[in-house]
C-alpha cells in the first residue's frame, strides 16, 4: 500500500489516506505552507511506518478500535451556529473567558477571544506557523514532534488533519482572573466524520491558569463521528495550571484523547477528567517531570452504562529528585459496560525524596459489566514514599438497608450511593459552577440506570 498512488481502502490506514488525498485535492494552491508539510510528514508515516493498535498491544490488550476504524470518514463540514445553541454548555454564574470550537475549528464569532488576547497570547496555529515568532517556534516543535516522532497512530492521524488548532501562551507572572473554557461542539448528520482538534498551552514562569476543555454534542442523529483530540500543555518554572476535562459525547461517537504535560522546576499541574458519555473512550494523559520540586495531581471519574467502553491510561515519569504525584481515579459501571485504568509511574534512580501515590476504585454493577485495573509502580530509587492499590466492588448493601429505613425508595438510595461513591472526586473540583454542573450531569447520567442495571443488589 505504502509504494502505491491507489490506498487500500481494505486497510484502516487506506481510508484515511484517501481521506488526506481527497483534503489535498481541495487546498487550491495552499500547500506550501508549513504547517501542510507537517501534514504530509505525518500522512506519510501512516502511510509506511504506523499501525493502529491491536488487542495484541500490551497497553490496548482491553480495548479494541476494530469498529471505531470500520467507518469511511469524512472531514468536518462547516456549521453555523448561535449562542443560543452554545448557551446549554457553559457554566452558570462562572465568568470565563469562552473559546469556541466546532467540529475542531475554531469559532471566532461564538468566542470571547478579544477580551482574553489584552492579556495573553492566543492564535490559529495555521496562522502562526506562517509567522515568526514564539507561537510558529513552539507549535513547530510539537507538531513536528507528533508528526516524525511519536509512535501513537492517533497522534499522528490527529497531526495529519488537525486545522485551525489553537496555541495559548500566558505570560511570566500573569495570574489570569478568569479561566478559559475551551468549549468543543460536534454537529454531525449526514456521514461519519473525524474531529481533529489540536491545543497547545504553554504558561510562563511564575504564572496561573485555570483551563476547563468541554466535550458536547448538539444533534441526536444516529450517524457515528470520532473525536481525536492532542492537547499538549508546557509549565514553565513555577507554572500553576488547574487543568478539567469533561466529555460528554454522543453515545454513538468514538473518543480518543491524548494529553501530554512538561513540567519545569517548582510547577504544579492538577487534572480533573470526567467521562460520562461516548461509545468507545480512550484517555491517554501522562506528564514528564523535567525538574525537581513539581507536583502533579490526577483526579477522574468515569460512569458506564449500556455498552460503553472507557478507558483511562495515565503515566508519571519522576525522573528528578523531591517531586511529587498523587493519583485517584473512581467510577461506576453497569449493564454490559467495560471499565479500564491502566496508571503506570516510574521513579528513576536519581530521583531521591519522591512522594508518589496511586488509587483506583470502581463500582460494578452488573454481572454483564467488566472492570479491567492494572496499577503499576515501577521504583529504581530507595529514598522514596510511593504506593498505589485497586478495588473493585458493589454497592454496600448494609448502607441500602439503612437509607431504606429512613423512607427511601430502593432507587432513590441507590442513586444516592453512586453519587455518595464518587464524592471523593467532585469535591476535589475548585470551582464552585464547574463541580455544581458536573453534580447535575451525574443526576441526569443515573437517570438513565434502571433497575436491572443493580441487579447485583436484588
Amino acid at each position: 500500500m505504502a509504494n502505491s498512488n491507489t490506498p487500500d481502502k481494505n486497510d484502516s490506514r487506506g481510508k484515511f489516506i484517501e481521506l488526506f488525498q481527497h483534503y489535498e485535492s481541495k487546498l487550491n494552491g495552499q500547500k506550501d505552507y508549513a504547517g501542510h508539510a507537517i501534514q504530509k510528514t505525518a500522512i506519510q508515516r501512516l502511510s509506511n511506518d504506523i499501525n493502529f493498535p491491536t488487542k495484541s498491544n500490551e497497553d490496548w490488550k482491553y480495548t479494541s478500535v476494530a469498529e471505531l476504524l470500520q467507518p469511511d470518514y469524512h472531514q468536518p463540514k462547516l456549521v453555523d451556529l448561535t449562542t443560543e445553541d452554545v448557551k446549554p454548555f457553559v457554566f452558570e454564574g462562572l465568568d470565563v473567558y469562552l473559546l469556541v470550537f466546532v467540529n475542531g475549528k475554531y469559532n471566532k464569532a461564538l468566542s470571547s477571544k478579544d477580551e482574553l488576547i489584552e492579556k495573553i497570547i492566543i492564535q490559529d496555529i495555521s496562522v502562526g506557523l506562517q509567522e515568526d515568532g514564539l507561537t510558529k517556534a513552539t507549535a513547530s516543535e510539537y507538531l513536528n514532534k507528533w508528526a516524525s516522532e511519536a509512535n501513537n497512530s492517533f497522534m499522528v492521524l490527529n497531526t495529519a488533519f488537525g486545522e485551525n488548532g489553537i496555541y495559548i501562551y500566558v505570560p511570566y507572572g500573569l495570574v489570569l482572573d478568569h479561566p478559559v473554557h475551551i468549549l468543543n461542539i460536534a454537529h454531525t448528520e449526514d456521514e461519519p466524520t473525524v474531529i481533529s482538534p489540536q491545543k497547545i498551552i504553554v504558561a510562563g514562569e511564575n504564572s496561573k491558569v485555570t483551563v476547563i476543555e468541554t466535550f458536547h454534542h448538539l444533534t441526536n442523529s444516529q450517524q457515528t463521528y470520532f473525536t481525536n483530540t492532542v492537547t499538549q500543555l508546557v509549565l514553565k518554572r513555577n507554572a500553576i495550571v488547574d487543568h478539567y476535562r469533561i466529555q460528554d459525547e454522543d453515545e454513538n461517537s468514538y473518543f480518543i484523547n491524548n494529553t501530554e504535560i512538561e513540567q519545569m522546576r517548582d510547577s504544579t499541574y492538577s487534572s480533573y477528567v470526567v467521562d460520562l458519555g461516548g461509545k468507545l473512550v480512550r484517555n491517554n494523559l501522562s506528564s514528564i517531570l523535567k525538574d525537581s520540586g513539581t507536583m502533579t495531581n490526577f483526579y477522574g471519574l468515569y460512569v458506564g452504562i449500556n455498552k460503553q467502553h472507557i478507558d483511562n491510561q495515565t503515566f508519571i515519569d519522576h525522573a528528578y529528585p523531591n517531586c511529587n504525584s498523587n493519583e485517584l481515579y473512581k467510577g461506576i459501571l453497569t449493564d454490559k459496560s467495560v471499565g479500564v485504568f491502566n496508571g503506570k509511574i516510574i521513579v528513576r534512580p536519581d530521583a531521591q525524596k519522591t512522594n508518589a501515590f496511586q488509587k483506583n476504585h470502581s463500582l460494578v454493577l452488573s454481572k454483564t459489566a467488566k472492570m479491567n485495573s492494572k496499577p503499576q509502580l515501577e521504583i529504581f530509587a530507595d529514598d522514596v514514599k510511593c504506593s498505589h492499590g485497586a478495588t473493585i466492588g458493589q454497592l454496600n448493601k448494609e448502607a441500602l438497608y439503612y437509607m431504606r429505613s429512613r423512607g427511601l425508595s430502593k432507587k432513590e438510595a441507590i442513586s444516592v450511593l453512586k453519587q455518595a461513591f464518587l464524592t471523593e472526586i467532585t469535591d476535589l473540583i475548585k470551582i464552585d459552577a464547574v463541580r455544581e454542573k458536573v453534580e447535575q450531569m451525574l443526576v441526569d447520567k443515573f437517570k438513565e440506570f434502571t433497575d436491572s442495571n443493580n441487579e447485583l443488589l436484588n
